[in-house]
């Protein structure tokens, strides 16, 4: 912890989001407060490099990260030694987010948008507490049923593999793994690779 010019303590923060307007507003109500941005990333792999190479004494990152869900940059973090509390931010509330973010090994949640709001949880998880917002509903019933294969093509995805990698470790064609992955990707009501795997982990499918 450092000492700022009007001779407050200092909290080091990692930012860890990909929008640039959020990223904007988030720097805008940490300005002449006592966090300091030490390092910005715009996805989880950056994210846990810079925790572990700059050491921050709090971690600020989005949930809906393009590569994974902010609470798998959390367990990386801890896998990593990195110890440093975490929030992990929404825009919209998310059921079971609050028991996702815990199980990874989060201090808190928070939705963007409210400044004081966001201020009032960073200073309380600097402190020592735990803060989880409680607009994020409890985890819901997972009312999905994927085939075997698609399990399959859902855990190559949680690895990071692209549409050809799984093709070639299953055996099957390219057309084959793009019907799959639109099939899993409408039942659980998601768009992107990232919200698969983050809804997955919500419904207990990994």
């Amino acid at each position: 912890m450092g000492e700022s010019a009007n001779g407050r303590a200092e909290i080091s923060v990692l930012l860890v989001e990909d929008d640039a307007m959020v990223r904007a507003w988030i720097e805008a109500v940490l300005q002449d407060t006592e966090f300091r941005v030490v390092g910005v990333a715009s996805s989880a792999g950056q994210g846990v490099e810079l925790a572990v190479n700059r050491k921050p004494e709090l971690v600020l990152t989005d949930y809906r990260l393009p590569d994974r869900p902010g609470t798998e940059l959390v367990r990386e973090l801890r896998l990593r030694g990195v110890q440093a509390p975490v929030v992990v931010m929404t825009a919209n509330q998310e059921a079971g987010l609050n028991e996702l973010a815990r199980e990874a090994g989060a201090q808190g949640t928070a939705l963007k948008g409210g400044s004081a709001e966001l201020l009032d949880a960073l200073r309380s998880i600097a402190g020592g507490a735990q803060v989880f917002d409680a607009r994020h509903p409890n985890r819901r019933e997972n009312h999905v049923t994927l085939s075997p294969r698609e399990r399959a093509v859902l855990q190559l995805i949680a690895g990071g593999q692209t549409n050809a990698e799984i093709a070639n470790a299953l055996g099957v064609g390219s057309e084959t793994v793009k019907t799959l992955v639109q099939r899993i990707f409408e039942k659980l009501g998601v768009r992107k690779r990232a919200e698969a795997v983050a809804t997955a982990h919500e419904l207990q499918l990994l």
